[in-house]
């Protein structure tokens, strides 16, 4: 019992990737412990399509021989076949996919169609903040590749959406958040004063 009351069967629900990973449905707001079986289910939603099995087992448990690696992540997913996840994890040929809707998904799929406003607000935090395992290198870079990724694109998104029709009040809010995530960020500070001029 991982005091995560989710709802079994096929109900709609979200993973929240930005920040401490979370489930979402119904409104509320169910926080993800920090343990393999969900570095493994926040790995898969991040990815949303089918990741070798052999990928997942050095990914996850890099310091081990492959044999043994692939036998943790085979109980791995048995421990989870028993919980109610957020999305049925489906394996096929060696491979594994989870099919669930994520934040990080709705911020990407923003960018793409120019809606600045709701990318921006869709990054609450890094990326899985929290899920940090400094024991782990393979995990820690591919977690620092992509916190450095989806932050330089939420900056994009931030002075993107500073350059459109924005409320000054909004327009401030935003730039104090850009130097937050970077004080020495010069083009944040440029835009904080113009906007502090208007």
């Amino acid at each position: 019992n991982l005091g995560i009351p989710l709802p079994a069967g096929t109900i709609a629900m979200r993973l929240a990737l930005f920040g401490p990973p979370a489930v979402e449905h119904d409104g509320e707001r169910h926080a993800l412990p920090f343990e393999r079986r969900w570095q493994l289910v926040a790995y898969l939603a991040f990815r949303r399509e089918w990741t070798p099995r052999a990928e997942l087992a050095s990914l996850l448990w890099p310091d081990l021989p492959p044999k043994l690696a692939h036998t943790n992540l085979r109980k791995t997913v048995f421990r989870l076949k028993s919980l109610p996840a957020p999305g049925p994890v489906t394996f096929s040929e060696g491979a594994a996919r989870l099919s669930v809707e994520t934040d990080v998904a709705a911020f990407e799929a923003a960018i793409a169609e120019g809606r600045y406003a709701d990318a921006v607000a869709l990054r609450r935090g890094e990326l899985l903040a929290g899920f940090d395992d400094d024991a782990n290198e393979a995990w820690t870079s591919w977690l620092r590749f992509e916190r450095d990724r989806l932050r330089t694109a939420w900056r994009e998104a931030a002075f993107a959406r500073l350059r459109g029709e924005i409320d000054p009040a909004e327009a401030l809010d935003l730039a104090g958040r850009l130097l937050d995530a970077d004080p020495l960020d010069e083009a944040a500070l440029s835009a904080q004063l113009d906007w502090l001029l208007r």
